[in-house]
This record gives C-alpha cells, structure tokens and sequence, in this order.
C-alpha cells in the first residue's frame, strides 16, 4: 500500500514541480503577462491570489478581533458584504487590464468574501444551509475566472504564437516538461 502512496506523492510532485515557473503567477510566462503578476526579485506572484486570498485571510481575523459578533451586527456584515463584490463590474467591463484597478479590485473582492464567511458561519442557522449559501462564493470566484479565461484566451490571439503553447517561448518548457514526464501526450497533426 504505502509503496503505491509514495509513487502518487512522487507523480504528483513531478507534476507540481513542471508547472513550477508558472505555479505561483498562474500566467504564461511572457511579457504580455507581466502586468498580471506583481514581480519579488525572480519571482512572479499572481496578483489576484496573492490579493484576493491574503485580503480574505486578514478580513477574517480583524473581524473576529475588533467586532462583536452578535446577531445585529452579523446581519449588518452579511448585507455589507455584498458592497464589496460591486468591484465585479471592473472586470466584466475590462478595466482591470490596469494593474491599481485589479489590485484594487482583488482587495474589495476579499474583504466581501471575508465579510460574507464570518457572516455566514456566524448566523444561527442550519449547517446545510450555511454550506449552501457559500455557494454564492463559488459563483464569484467563478466569474472570475471565467473572465480571466477569456482574457488570457484572448491575450494570447494576439501573439505571434496565437495560443500554440508548444512553440510559446512562455510556455514551451513546462509543455516539454509535461511531455516527458507522461503527464501529456502530443496528438498528432491531421494532414
């Protein structure tokens, strides 16, 4: 049993470790992307992650500490939160593209997400119900990633390499990567 647990670690560290030059920015590794990523000496570190998720993280904790958390008060937050994912437009509409409006809108984005946590867990209801109003987190986040999806796709068109991530500067060493290490495998071209 624990031979076959240690091949999958090993598989899934392989795997984890060929995405390496894009695992803490989530971008092709081009210039096109550079202001998708906030640049820490060699390092490129996605902005909407390591935005969105620390601002979360730190909306949590302060609310736990500086607000008491009785029942008019979570009703407050929950409604308040929903102030904060307004910043949503910004990226339906395309201006995220500038990189204080993204950053701006990851922060608000993750101080509603946290408001809208507390608030939920906070409520005197049933667990069920809780589980499935964070649901609506899921659908945020969604869009998201739906736009940046899009973005990228789109980005990506307007390069030379028109999203042949093969032959991609950015994204030819982890294709190879993945390639050699079984984790994908080359269709071949149709004449």
């Amino acid at each position: 049993m624990f031979p076959k647990l240690k091949k999958k670690l090993s598989r899934a560290w392989l795997f984890l470790s060929d995405f390496k030059p894009i695992l803490l920015s989530h971008h092709p590794n081009c210039e096109k992307y550079s202001k998708h990523v906030y640049h820490l000496g060699k390092y490129k570190l996605c902005i909407g992650c390591f935005t969105l998720y620390p601002t979360i993280v730190l909306t949590i904790i302060f609310t736990l500490l500086f607000i008491e958390l009785k029942v008019e008060n979570i009703v407050i937050i929950f409604n308040v939160s929903f102030l904060f994912f307004t910043p949503l437009i910004l990226n339906i509409l395309g201006f995220t593209k500038y990189k204080f409006l993204k950053v701006f809108s990851k922060i608000s984005l993750g101080i509603g997400i946290g408001l809208y946590v507390i608030a939920v867990f906070s409520l005197p209801f049933h667990p069920i119900f809780k589980i499935l109003t964070l649901f609506e987190i899921n659908m945020y986040i969604g869009i998201i990633a739906y736009i940046r999806a899009k973005h990228i796709k789109k980005d990506c068109a307007q390069c030379d390499f028109q999203g042949d991530w093969d032959n991609c500067p950015g994204m030819k060493p982890i294709r190879d990567k993945l390639y050699q290490h079984g984790f994908r495998h080359k269709t071949p071209k149709s004449a």
